[in-house]
């Protein structure tokens, strides 16, 4: 299954998009773990694509770009904006960036998904997530 979704850069967007792709796993009957970090892990990187990528520039948009198969979920998501350096975000659990308030997304989603990559600009984030076999 591949599903390309392109959406206006305004928060309240997030939402249905979320649901659509959580829809999809729900019909693959994929564990609830797994749905809860690929929407936690959807949803950071929609906000961080439309606040800081596209700067809520409602004429730029963002794309998201799913890929589904048998036990694996790959989702790229890219905005239009000038991107960021991912390498140099610092980590939010080191005591001097324990109090940032930024940084923590991108640790995260590096965390509960099992592969992320980003493009040399920085402004696309391509997420795959091996699923549990369903019980």
């Amino acid at each position: 299954m591949h599903k390309n979704i392109v959406i206006e850069s305004k928060l309240k967007n997030i939402k249905g998009v979320v649901s659509e792709i959580i829809g999809l796993l729900k019909t693959k009957k994929a564990d609830e773990s797994d749905i809860f970090d690929i929407r936690l892990s959807l949803e950071e990187t929609l906000i961080n694509a439309i606040k800081y990528g596209n700067k809520f520039d409602k004429s730029l948009p963002v794309s998201i770009d799913v890929s589904c198969e048998e036990n694996l979920i790959s989702i790229t998501i890219e905005d239009k904006g000038e991107g960021f350096d991912y390498k140099g975000v610092p980590d939010p659990t080191e005591e001097e960036n324990i109090l940032r308030s930024r940084g923590r997304g991108v640790f995260l989603v590096k965390h509960i998904m099992d592969k992320v990559e980003y493009n040399k600009k920085g402004n696309r984030i391509t997420m795959v997530k091996r699923l549990k076999t369903p019980k």
